[in-house]
């Protein structure tokens, strides 16, 4: 699906701009000294008609699935969830101010903590808030264990970023294999995924199994991947985003 927040905001530019050039060829030539110098009337008008058109936030969260300012296209699970359709990139996280030592800006990001994720999480709540493209009392976050189980639910090792039919050196790029029947893509495979519990232990869970996953029981999807606490980061593991509500 086309980024509908972008194409919605293009358009509107779009229209307004043709709409102030129209009114400049047509008008008559303004008295000297009407206007200050340097005074750009079609990009001042264009600005203001843009301004008059602001998304309805209620009519998007109705839709299948909507991209947010930060690009993440976000599918609608239900009625209070939506996931993102891919595993953070490279691109989304330095554009949200994070340094990662991955490459590739369509890639999955990886050598990312458990922290650094809700951190990322936390400032994307922050500039989508200011921004008013968040329902009211929602947040970004990390999957519970439980949510990343339903997410996996029927996806095939077929479409996942594994080493088990062939040793990679490194993850794919989001969404080159299929999607699960919710439309999510990497649920399985690429990179591990940092989930939101246990909160409670010293240790934190990632699950679904990375490009370079190679052994049977490792590739199960209800195996975990247990790090040695909420700093511990490694190249092949990174994160999804959830919205859901603040505080669940």
């Amino acid at each position: 699906m086309k980024r509908i927040t972008s194409t919605l905001c293009s358009l509107i530019v779009s229209v307004a701009s043709a709409l102030a050039q129209g009114t400049a060829t047509n008008a008559a030539p303004a008295a000297a000294g009407s206007l200050p110098a340097g005074t750009n009337t079609a990009s001042t008008t264009a600005e203001e008609e843009a301004a008059k058109v602001k998304v309805d936030i209620k009519e998007l969260m109705q839709l299948p699935e909507f991209t947010n300012n930060a690009g993440m296209i976000m599918v609608k699970i239900s009625d209070k969830l939506w996931a993102g359709k891919y595993e953070v990139t490279l691109e989304e996280y330095k554009a949200g101010g994070s340094r990662s030592q991955s490459s590739g800006d369509r890639n999955p990001v990886g050598s990312v903590s458990w922290s650094d994720a809700l951190s990322f999480c936390a400032k994307l709540t922050e500039a989508e808030g200011k921004e008013e493209m968040l329902p009211e009392g929602m947040a970004y976050t990390l999957p519970t264990q439980a949510q990343w189980e339903s997410f996996a639910a029927g996806v095939d090792l077929k479409d996942a970023v594994t080493s088990s039919e062939a040793s990679r050196s490194g993850p794919s790029p989001v969404g080159s294999l299929g999607a699960s029947g919710a439309g999510l893509c990497d649920v399985r495979g690429n990179v591990w995924e940092w989930c939101l519990d246990p909160q409670d232990k010293p240790f934190r869970v990632a699950r679904g199994g990375a490009w370079d996953t190679s052994i049977e029981v490792n590739l199960r999807p209800e195996f975990r991947y247990y790090a040695t606490g909420p700093d511990d980061s490694k190249n092949n593991i990174g994160f999804r985003c959830v919205l859901a509500p603040a505080g669940e």
